[in-house]
């Protein structure tokens, strides 16, 4: 493995284990429904679903956009698109949502003014080329439609009880899976720079003190393990000090969501 390419890597290839984690941390749930309220989602829409993964999120977005409707879902792992496409069968929704597996963000299989709405959700931060992927979307959106993008800033995150410092001895050990680990705060000045127009921005903060978000840090320990920047006795004792903390109702974890807005 080599950290270089990692963060792009590792969503190629992703282990059995952490595709079980994916199917329960991306499922829909009513609750997120105002993590897609800016986008503006209608019935009769056609809406690309960049970097669909297990496609959760796509078969929501051709829910709403009915039979009249067409999803477009993209994903560069091959497992995710078979997966995709079998889900959508299942639900018999399959005739207005198509999986698309490509090997770049910057090559989006669709014609030039072809879509109403691009929907990006926590994908961003490991594209390899932000600016290139922006232009894809800016190239495949009709005048006037609206790209919807959701992601994350590790910047801002919140871990009780590990003190700031570990926080960040965490997360730098993580690192290499990210091309850009605080992306919610450079999308604005990215999607203006592309030309899009029109921006809003709201933050939703994601809050846990029951430790359902250790299933998120797991991804992150196999990060650390995959990149080896930290040595398995210390992250074993940063585990531990979670657990205690979940244990004697200590546990917090905040990361909030950047959701931005923009129009072509």
């Amino acid at each position: 493995m080599t950290t270089n390419t990692y963060y792009t890597d590792h969503w190629v290839e992703i282990e059995d284990e952490r595709i079980a984690r994916y199917n329960l941390m991306f499922a829909w749930h009513p609750g997120q429904a105002p993590l897609l309220e800016p986008a503006g989602i209608a019935e009769g829409q056609t809406v690309l679903d960049f970097g669909s993964g297990p496609g959760h999120l796509t078969r929501e977005l051709a829910r709403r956009t009915g039979p009249s409707g067409h999803v477009h879902g993209v994903d560069v792992n091959a497992a995710f698109v078979e997966k995709s496409q079998q889900s959508a069968a299942e639900e018999e929704i399959s005739e207005h949502l198509t999986f698309h597996h490509v090997e770049s963000g910057a090559d989006i299989p669709l014609a030039d003014d072809s879509i109403d709405r691009v929907i990006c959700k926590n994908v961003l931060e490991y594209v390899p080329d932000l600016a290139s992927t922006l232009a894809e979307f800016h190239r495949v959106l009709r005048v006037g439609g609206r790209v919807h993008i959701i992601d994350s800033d590790w910047g801002f995150v919140v871990v009780e009880p590990w003190s700031p410092a570990k926080v960040t001895e965490f997360f730098d050990a993580a690192a290499p899976a990210f091309k850009e680990p605080n992306i919610g705060r450079k999308l604005p000045g990215a999607l203006r720079e592309t030309g899009f127009t029109d921006l809003s921005l709201q933050l939703q903060p994601v809050a846990d003190m029951s430790g359902a978000s250790m299933i998120l840090l797991q991804n992150m320990v196999s990060y650390v393990r995959a990149c080896g920047l930290m040595k398995e006795e210390r992250l074993t004792a940063l585990l531990a000090e979670l657990q205690t903390g979940i244990e004697k109702e200590k546990y917090l974890f905040i990361l909030p969501q950047f959701l931005v807005t923009a129009k072509k």
